[in-house]
């Protein structure tokens, strides 16, 4: 497989997306709320990229990076809260969306800008609203950082270590460290054409893994404390808001925490509940027939067969019954199956 033109159907974007890309003076790029890996990861690539071109390039988003993404390029010029009407978008300008499902995962003004500024959005999300003026969507990519991978390699032949390390934290953090059925042929060819421009694997694992504070840890050993079976395939734990007091965990901790309950034998189904101000945050793994982004759509959120998540506005208590619930009723859960 060539990388540099992944895509022979004449109906992908990306050649176009590279060109207004090429030919924009300022690029602001776009990350989602409680941005993850995947959005910052592929957003340091296009930061560095964009720059080592001669652009300006703006990027932020409606959250803060989270403390075990900094090591990231460029997120010391990350702004949150960014607004962009402030910024003026204009003729010469490309707003980029990477990795944002919904306008409403992305900055709070976003409807400002003018038709005659191209908001492209790049997504591999299968339920992208394709609100972009310009929509790249591949659910076939175990995570944006392929599709990156693939518009910035047709921008400049050789990527810089900084933005191949951007795009390698973006994959390997969307696809479980190579081990969720998102993961494909094509996932682990882009991976070793990041590692053989100068990703140390190694270096990597370190930097996204091995970063917890003690008081993180703390509050994963809470969490995993008090995990229970839900039926004979599906495990659940939560977490409420005076164990990131007591433990003074960020919230950002809790990242792939999920994944910790897919361990347990014949489990195929895993939650996570999160207290939060105003609601309670579900994280949701699936290796089953239980499509995890079906069961988040159900209340109102949305991501993939294998990872995604929801809100629901309900106290802790309730939406612990919520979910046990729907796990131990089969006749609930065969609307969600895989087709």
């Amino acid at each position: 497989m060539r990388l540099t033109e992944p895509l022979p159907s004449a109906e992908s974007p990306l050649r176009t997306i590279s060109g207004l890309l090429r030919d924009a003076h300022r690029w602001i790029v776009l990350a989602h709320v409680n941005p993850d890996g995947d959005t910052l990861g592929t957003g340091s690539a296009f930061v560095s990229t964009g720059r080592r071109l001669g652009k300006t390039v703006l990027w932020g988003g409606p959250s803060v990076v989270p403390e075990g993404y900094r090591f990231l390029a460029g997120t010391r010029d990350y702004a949150p809260d960014l607004l962009l009407a402030p910024l003026s978008p204009g003729v010469g300008d490309v707003v980029l969306a990477l990795d944002t499902s919904t306008r409403d995962r992305s900055v709070r003004d976003l409807a400002v800008l003018a038709e005659e500024v191209p908001l492209v959005n790049v997504d591999h999300h299968e339920d992208n609203e394709r609100y972009g003026s310009l929509n790249w969507i591949d659910p076939s990519a175990s995570a944006t950082g392929e599709m990156g991978f693939l518009l910035l390699r047709t921008l400049q032949q050789e990527l810089s270590l900084e933005a191949a390390e951007g795009l390698y934290a973006a994959i390997a953090t969307d696809c479980g460290n190579f081990t969720f059925s998102s993961t494909t042929a094509r996932t682990h060819e882009i991976a070793g054409a990041l590692v053989a421009s100068g990703v140390s694997p190694e270096r990597m694992e370190a930097l996204i893994r091995n970063n917890h504070s003690l008081g993180g840890l703390h509050l994963r050993g809470r969490a995993l404390g008090r995990a229970l079976r839900v039926g004979p395939s599906a495990a659940m734990t939560w977490l409420d808001r005076r164990d990131f007091d007591e433990t003074e965990a960020e919230p950002s901790e809790t990242e792939n925490l999920v994944n910790e309950l897919m361990t347990l034998k014949g489990v195929l189904f895993a939650v996570l509940l999160t207290e939060e101000e105003k609601d309670i945050r579900a994280s949701l793994r699936s290796r089953g027939l239980l499509s995890a982004a079906a069961v988040a759509r159900s209340f109102g959120g949305g991501g993939h067969p294998q990872a995604a998540g929801c809100r629901l506005p309900l106290p802790l208590e309730a939406a612990r019954k919520t979910m046990i619930a729907l796990l131990e009723d089969a006749d609930v859960l065969r609307p969600f199956a895989r087709q």
